[in-house]
């Protein structure tokens, strides 16, 4: 079933995190579409309860949804997600770069997108009660690294050409996100995770590499060996055995 998407974006200079707006708003009865965009945001989160830095100068921006088909499923738009930042990108990119040097782009397990190496937003899906907030973070001026990162962070200032003028605004960026993010989703409704799922293998950048993934206090290693219908990172182990990875932090290993 499709569910178009008319975005109604609210833009506050100041708030703890936008995905705090937006739970206000699913409380209070808001449909599908509400976004919330903040120039600055003063207790952002990301995965696994992390601070997720929040100086002016990036697009934070939470998106509702209210999702008809089954809660089990919704993992999908996490991978929606991060494939709406990368073509949001890539797109900005695009405009001002040919092809050859456009600089390496793709997307680390689970929702990390990744330019020149490090990595250019933070993604985090938080449920609430029957609605489902998006919120995402992508960085457009220099941003300093934490110590709780465990990839250095790159902003669209780092691989900005020379002579490409302006840096995109947050508005502007949250515009062109909230586009793709809308495509994905009505993919999502119409098809579920699997269109979804063979976008995101396209530009997975650790496929069939080798990988050592943190899951909590235990470390495993092998080869990232293909992404499972439910979302879940199958990971072929020294011993030969495939492990289903539903959480942790993955690094690739050698060269």
């Amino acid at each position: 079933m499709t569910e178009p998407i008319n975005w109604l974006i609210t833009t506050e200079q100041s708030a703890t995190s936008t995905s705090d707006l937006a739970k206000r708003a699913a409380a209070d009865g808001a449909q599908s579409g509400h976004a919330f965009l903040a120039i600055e945001q003063t207790a952002g989160r990301g995965r696994h309860g992390r601070h997720w830095d929040s100086q002016k100068g990036g697009m934070y921006l939470s998106a509702l949804l209210r999702p008809s088909v089954p809660i089990d499923q919704w993992f999908a738009l996490s991978f929606a997600a991060s494939l709406a930042v990368l073509e949001a990108v890539c797109g900005q990119l695009a405009a001002h770069l040919s092809p050859l040097e456009m600089p390496q782009t793709g997307l680390k397990w689970p929702n990390d997108v990744i330019v020149s190496g490090g990595k250019i937003s933070g993604i985090l899906l938080e449920v609430d009660g029957k609605a489902l907030i998006v919120g995402s973070g992508i960085n457009i001026a220099p941003v300093g690294q934490m110590e709780s990162q465990n990839i250095a962070p790159i902003a669209l200032a780092d691989v900005w050409p020379d002579g490409a003028g302006a840096l995109p605004q947050p508005y502007d960026l949250a515009t062109a996100y909230l586009d793709r993010l809308a495509f994905w989703y009505d993919r999502f409704c119409q098809s579920g995770f699997g269109p979804i799922r063979d976008a995101w293998l396209e530009n997975a950048l650790f496929l069939g590499k080798r990988v050592a993934v943190q899951c909590g206090t235990k470390a495993l290693s092998g080869i990232f060996h293909d992404l499972g219908m439910d979302g879940t990172m199958l990971l072929l182990d020294d011993l030969g055995q495939t492990r289903h990875i539903t959480t942790g932090d993955v690094k690739l290993l050698g060269s």
